[in-house]
């Protein structure tokens, strides 16, 4: 049996030794907001020194996946989805299969790190992946989305995303924030 992922962790060192960790859980528990605040406080006042995104299987074993952007645990806990910026950071691994450029910025990973597929953005040249999103459609309750945009403004456009097929489905929903 294959094993599932049970959370995503992620690990930072800062340049006085403190390490804070966070976490989200497949069944929604995370890292409360208070915790997230204060370290995102001092953390600015401190150097990242090391940056580390894990997850964590059933067994409890870590398998670390050098993204700096979120990853998305996909329903089924079979993997994760991570949409990738513009550039990459300083802590992505700045070539394929861990970091994919516009408009194809996108990818589904394995339980165990492996790249299951980069997703394909029928909009092409001049458009990007830009953000993961919930889909509440009819048809797809638990639908996982991404939202489309132009390069230069905000993504407008919902696509679900079919976690066996690097195809994203159009939904013909415009969404605006």
């Amino acid at each position: 049996m294959t094993q599932l992922i049970s959370e995503v962790r992620t690990r930072w060192k800062l340049d006085d030794g403190v390490v804070f960790e966070e976490f989200v859980r497949w069944d929604g528990a995370c890292t409360s907001f208070d915790e997230q605040k204060n370290n995102m406080l001092y953390k600015q006042k401190h150097v990242v020194i090391s940056f580390e995104r894990l997850l964590v299987l059933d067994s409890g074993f870590e398998i670390s996946i050098p993204v700096h952007e979120t990853p998305y645990l996909l329903s089924d806990r079979t993997g994760v989805l991570v949409v990738f910026e513009q550039e990459p950071s300083k802590f992505n691994c700045p070539e394929a299969p861990w970091f994919f450029d516009f408009p194809n910025n996108a990818a589904i990973y394995n339980a165990d790190g492996s790249l299951r597929f980069q997703l394909h953005n029928p909009e092409g040249e001049g458009s990007y992946i830009g953000a993961v999103h919930y889909a509440a459609m009819p048809n797809h309750p638990d639908a996982l989305g991404v939202l489309v945009g132009t390069v230069g403004h905000d993504p407008e456009w919902l696509y679900l995303v079919d976690c066996n097929s690097p195809e994203i489905i159009s939904t013909g929903k415009w969404i605006r924030y």
